[in-house]
């Protein structure tokens, strides 16, 4: 603008210049300014192109952050409306949940209508609070082994059943996380696992796509489930819809106690009407307290209890009463009336009462405390029994029950070692059957396998010499007739006299295989021996390894268990050889089993990373007591089940797999028949360990 503003002022000089000049200087003039106003209004035409390009750029540079100050604007008007929109959605799931509540506290059918028609008002407004189609409240049978149907609305056809029963055992994952958790939300009722188990006889049926459960609690245990079941697309539970059908829980809650107090009320009346109708046919002593003037009215059975004139004992008051009260009982009567008196509570106690003649006798005492609501008069109102002989026929029943426990107890611990006692004499007929059997076995396999192994050394010097002889015809007649040299080509001669050593060695190795079996099926029945001799305690656990190694060794779908053994220097031991057998076989089988197990709960990777081992070792505890540990890498023992192992008849095993009887057997063995010690260091995924520890020289105990 400065430089246009120049450019016009020049001009006016140079006109008005030119106005007041003669003609010649006026056009010396023209000549020499005009090429200078040309040339100025070149620079100026110049300089205005420069602002406006300049003035161009700014403009759009302001116009690209005006858009981008108006995208902003507009995204977040948008996060405000989808913000404005999730809280008026939110404000009235909370008024539709508040107004639901609101409805459930004033509701007069919670507290005067029964159960059922209570439990029904529950659902519904439950229903409609959630906005689900379905609600429901389920409660355990007494034995827990089942829910029951309370009450089940469907609000599309706005009915109400009730009846029907879920089973523990035919629905163990639901069941499980009812058990250990408080809310189960379930988006998916298909998928969960938690719910997948309802998906073809309940859920897919009737079109039920998400649930919502929470627990009720009374009384400090879970007695039930309120159960919410949305239909059509899956839906996402809100913390808000957890909290509003936590609190229906209370409620249903509140409902069940006041049908539990109101039964209890019933039955107090009636009971109360009972004991008034026996007490007017009865000789019983009734009393009113006075408690504002502290004064006792008295009447029914006086004389027949008290052995006083009703006129004398018309005269007692508080603290006479008290004092016929015997000495040992005073305290308790008096902290008991006190407290009924502040609670103002019923109260029933027995106690001694002292006669005019001096005697005690046992008297039930029944109180309540009345309140006039005409002149708000507090009294206490009761009656006495005399419960003397009934207190001596109990007395007499508690001795005889004292007497009868003893006596059941005595006969159980009997029983119990009657049944342990046979069940060891079954199974150690069973073992001694067994052990004939194979020792049996070993001896008729034993004479043909000597006859074999006994004929092979001289076999082999046969075959060697016709050996040597064919060799020596090959070198003094190489070139035998054709019909001998097609035989040799038919029966490969080369090869033949090859392999046939090959051939007899492989039999030997067998033969011996077999003699080497025979003889631990013979350690191991242990018939060919006095019963209670020194043995070796490794002969005896390598024996039995030798009988299980088709249970170690690796087959196709069943990896192989490695032993590891770690024997130290143990001198011969005197014990019931064949019975120890039986303790290995007992621990080496659980062991086996227990790796087993743990193998179906791991990949092949892990069992290579980790395979399955058993560690025996054996040692000298001191100079008389030699120490037998054999540990397994399985899942290790719960501590509630190792307190169990060593009872009779406790098995962990499927039925028909384990009989319970093996380690209680073991445990016999080892502590009465060896005087030793026997026991289990095991934790869950740390293996188990089973120790032995016997002396040397046990004593002679008589076996049972």
């Amino acid at each position: 603008m400065d430089i246009v503003y120049q450019s016009s002022t020049l001009q006016n000089k140079h006109n008005s210049l030119q106005q007041n000049l003669p003609d010649f200087l006026r056009s010396i003039l023209q000549e020499i300014i005009d090429p200078i106003l040309v040339n100025k209004d070149q620079q100026i035409d110049i300089a205005l192109q420069q602002i406006n390009e300049k003035l161009e750029q700014q403009i759009e540079a302001r116009t690209e952050l005006l858009n981008q100050t108006v995208n902003q604007l507009q995204r977040e008007i948008n996060e405000y409306e989808k913000a404005e929109t999730a809280r008026q959605q939110t404000e009235q799931t909370f008024q539709r949940h508040n107004t639901a509540l609101q409805q459930l506290v004033q509701s007069e059918s919670l507290q005067y209508d029964d159960f059922a028609t209570a439990i029904k008002h529950v659902t519904e407004v439950a229903s409609i609070g959630l906005d689900v189609a379905r609600v429901s409240i389920w409660l355990y049978t007494e034995d827990y082994a089942k829910i029951q149907c309370a009450d089940l609305y469907e609000r599309p056809s706005n009915s109400h059943n009730a009846g029907f029963q879920l089973s523990v055992c035919d629905y163990p994952s639901y069941f499980q996380a009812l058990k250990e958790e408080q809310i189960i939300s379930v988006i998916d009722v298909h998928q969960d696992t938690r719910t997948s188990e309802f998906s073809d006889t309940y859920t897919r049926p009737l079109g039920i796509t998400s649930m919502l459960d929470v627990r009720i609690w009374s009384r400090g245990k879970v007695i039930g489930v309120v159960c919410c079941e949305h239909l059509g697309n899956q839906r996402h539970w809100t913390l808000e819809e957890e909290n509003f059908i936590s609190s229906i829980t209370e409620f249903v809650r509140l409902v069940i106690e006041s049908s539990d107090r109101k039964y209890v009320e019933v039955a107090l009346a009636d009971s109360e009407n009972q004991f008034r109708l026996v007490v007017e046919q009865t000789g019983q002593l009734i009393y009113v307290y006075d408690i504002a003037d502290n004064y006792l009215r008295w009447a029914g059975a006086i004389e027949e209890i008290t052995g006083y004139i009703a006129d004398e004992w018309q005269q007692f008051d508080l603290a006479a009463w008290e004092a016929h009260i015997h000495p040992e009982d005073r305290t308790k009567v008096k902290s008991l009336l006190t407290k009924a008196i502040q609670s103002k509570s019923q109260y029933q106690i027995e106690y001694r009462l002292q006669k005019k003649d001096g005697s005690y006798i046992y008297v039930e005492d029944r109180g309540k405390f009345l309140v006039n609501s005409i002149n708000t008069i507090d009294c206490l109102a009761g009656t006495m029994s005399n419960v003397s002989e009934r207190k001596t026929t109990e007395e007499a029943l508690q001795q005889s029950e004292v007497r009868f426990r003893q006596q059941a107890q005595q006969l159980e611990k009997t029983l119990k070692e009657l049944q342990r006692t046979q069940s060891q004499i079954i199974q150690s007929e069973k073992m001694s059957s067994l052990g004939q059997l194979v020792a049996g076995v070993a001896h008729e396999i034993n004479n043909p396998v000597n006859f074999i192994y006994g004929n092979i050394t001289p076999a082999n010097d046969y075959i060697h010499d016709l050996l040597q002889l064919i060799r020596l015809y090959q070198e003094y007649y190489p070139q035998p007739v054709t019909i001998i040299k097609q035989e040799i080509e038919v029966i490969d001669l080369e090869f033949l006299m090859q392999d046939l050593p090959k051939l007899l060695n492989s039999i030997k190795i067998g033969a011996e295989r077999i003699r080497q079996i025979v003889l631990s099926l013979r350690n191991f029945s242990r018939l060919d021996e006095a019963e209670y001799k020194a043995v070796d305690i490794h002969e005896g656990i390598n024996s039995t390894l030798l009988i299980l190694e088709n249970r170690l060794k690796n087959k196709p779908g069943s990896p192989g268990i490695e032993v590891i053994k770690k024997y130290g220097e143990l001198p011969l031991i005197e014990c019931y050889a064949g019975q120890l057998n039986q303790v290995f076989m007992n621990i080496l089988t659980n062991a086996i089993d227990a790796l087993e197990e743990r193998n179906k709960t791991l990949s092949c990777e892990e069992i290579q990373e980790s395979p399955g081992m058993i560690l025996i070792c054996t040692e000298m505890l001191d100079e008389n007591q030699v120490i037998i540990k054999i540990r397994d890498n399985g899942l290790g023992i719960p501590e509630a089940i190792k307190q169990l192992i060593f009872d009779p008849f406790f098995t962990t095993k499927p039925i028909g797999k384990g009989t319970g009887m093996g380690m209680s057997i073991s445990y016999q063995i080892i502590t009465k028949n060896h005087s030793g010690k026997f026991y289990c260091v095991s934790s869950p995924d740390q293996g188990t360990e089973f120790v032995i520890e016997i002396p040397l020289k046990p004593s002679m105990v008589k076996l049972t």
